[in-house]
């Protein structure tokens, strides 16, 4: 019994020390998703609860004094955000979706630019001919005027942290998320600031501004160390690579130290059927090979023939160092037809796929869904 419960509580951390990265990034969207929801949900019941304004039934419009510029209500920052989504989008499906998510974000970033250029034309004209003598430090009485912030600037750096975590693997992906809600976590204590100033107006008829912010040096030291680590981790120097214990076995299909494939004749111990990603003790090897090469974030050849209607031998070789890929096979309709090992490069793995019907399908690798090919069975 108390060998049960250690198995069970070594299983348990199993999941936290070495994760299924692939599972994880397909529940990031869903997380995000129900982050936003509590976030919207929370936001609806203080507005519920809070007491009514005191500015009569219709809200006030607000007059700016002469002199003075206020910028107008502006549909370029949900533009933008429309197209980083359409980005993010780009990114996990890849292809086609991946190029028309680009030119949505820039031609959305384009119209937000044009949008400011004329602001600028228009108020470079009319204000400073009428700009008094004296500049008064500060917006006049009663004209509130947001302060400058280091949020976007932040948001920025957390954004390209994600990016480069989607790109080159899970450990800058998982700093890449811790960056990305530290930023929007102090932007939405700032928007909170900026409710209660105006709570706290229709309460007395006054909005005081808020204090300049302070710059974030903290945040920024601790975003520069989670970098660095994240790098680190993710090529492998850390922990070094002699605490790992030598090298791995070569037959339960576990990538090789040398860089050859394991040997499909012999036993592997392993148990684990055809199709799942590791060689099998099923005899003597499958009667045709193909080779498949990762390099650099791309799949070489990027065509693939293979047998029709019958099993084979895929030589996978990993030469990306210390980045994760394996090779999936997907049917024109998203079914799975078959789901390599992810493993570490170098290295190479020969997986024994199954008997895949006569057509055209996709491989692709599910820790970058960026990297695509097309295999044709014949």
């Amino acid at each position: 019994m108390l060998e049960d419960i250690w198995s069970g509580i070594l299983e348990l951390m199993t999941q936290f020390v070495i994760p299924d990265w692939g599972a994880l990034i397909a529940l990031l969207p869903i997380g995000i998703f129900v982050l936003c929801l509590a976030v919207l949900a929370w936001t609806f019941i203080r507005l519920l609860r809070a007491a009514p304004a005191r500015r009569g039934k219709q809200r006030i419009e607000p007059i700016a004094p002469a002199g003075i510029h206020m910028p107008g209500p502006s549909m370029s920052p949900v533009f933008a955000a429309v197209g980083a989504f359409l980005l993010l989008l780009g990114l996990v499906f890849g292809g086609l979706m991946l190029v028309l998510g680009g030119i949505a974000l820039t031609l959305t970033l384009l119209y937000w630019l044009a949008e400011a250029l004329r602001t600028y034309d228009r108020e470079q004209g009319a204000t400073v001919p009428a700009l008094p003598a004296v500049v008064h430090d500060g917006p006049p009485e009663g004209v509130h005027m947001p302060g400058p912030s280091f949020r976007p600037f932040l948001g920025a750096i957390g954004t390209a942290m994600l990016l480069l975590g989607l790109v080159f693997g899970e450990w800058l992906l998982a700093v890449g998320v811790i960056a990305l809600v530290l930023t929007l976590v102090g932007w939405l204590f700032d928007a909170v600031g900026e409710y209660r100033k105006t709570v706290e107006a229709d309460r007395t008829g006054h909005l005081d501004n808020l204090p300049s912010p302070r710059t974030p040096s903290l945040l920024l030291a601790a975003l520069a160390i989670l970098l660095v680590a994240g790098t680190l981790i993710q090529v492998g120097w850390i922990p070094p690579r002699e605490a790992s214990g030598g090298q791995q076995p070569t037959g339960s299909g576990a990538p090789t130290t040398s860089g050859e494939p394991p040997a499909l004749g012999g036993p592997t111990g392993s148990g684990q059927p055809a199709g799942s990603g590791g060689p099998t003790d099923s005899g003597g090897p499958p009667p045709t090979t193909v080779t498949v090469t990762a390099q650099n974030l791309v799949f070489e050849p990027g065509q693939l023939t293979i047998p029709a209607d019958e099993p084979f031998a895929l030589t996978f070789v990993n030469n990306d160092p210390n980045i994760p890929h394996n090779v999936e096979f997907r049917a024109q309709d998203g079914a799975n037809l078959f789901q390599g090992e992810i493993f570490n490069g170098v290295a190479t793995v020969v997986y024994d796929v199954p008997p895949i019907s006569a057509g055209t399908y996709e491989f692709f690798c599910v820790v970058h869904p960026n990297m695509i090919g097309t295999a044709t069975a014949q």
